[in-house]
């Protein structure tokens, strides 16, 4: 493969992660860490520093730790990490924001579709010796699971635009 290995930051962007790993990063990328989340309810932020930390096996997440970690930051690979093992794929349709327009949406499905035609490309030129690299191969799900979420996120929007219509109409 001449592809290099992600570095955990790029992982954690380009791939579905484990549910330890989305809590480290969700927290890492929130303004202020896991400090400014553990000061939301008043919790010691030491110890949820040593339960997002992935190489600390003495204190795990609870779950309200999770909750308070979902209510806060609400990273989408947090629920992708607890619906993909069993098959699921979660869409947030709940607050739709202004820029949430059909254009907006359909040229982010266009973008998707983009960049996983290129990947699905490589990754097709790699099957020549039979095998497909895990990055690659973890890469690709993501997109995967982000196009589903990009659909029916646009089909939120539709209806709700759908209704509007009617409304005024």
């Amino acid at each position: 493969m001449s592809r290099n290995r992600f570095t955990s930051i790029e992982r954690a962007k380009r791939t579905l992660l484990t549910l330890p790993q989305a809590l480290h990063h969700a927290a890492r990328d929130y303004p202020g860490g896991a400090t400014a989340i553990a000061a939301i309810d008043g919790g010691n932020a030491t110890t949820l520093n040593h339960k997002l930390s992935l190489t600390n096996t003495s204190h795990t997440p609870n779950i309200a730790d999770l909750e308070l970690l979902m209510d806060a930051t609400r990273d989408p690979r947090i629920v992708d990490a607890l619906l993909h093992p069993i098959g699921w794929v979660g869409i947030d349709v709940s607050e739709l924001s202004d820029t949430d327009t059909p254009q907006s949406l359909m040229a982010g499905i266009g973008a998707l579709l983009s960049r996983e035609g290129e990947l699905a490309t490589h990754v097709s030129a790699t099957l020549a010796d039979g095998a497909v690299d895990g990055d690659e191969l973890a890469e690709f799900e993501l997109l995967a699971e982000r196009m589903v979420q990009a659909v029916f996120k646009l089909r939120a929007v539709l209806r709700q635009k759908h209704a509007e219509d009617l409304a005024h109409g």
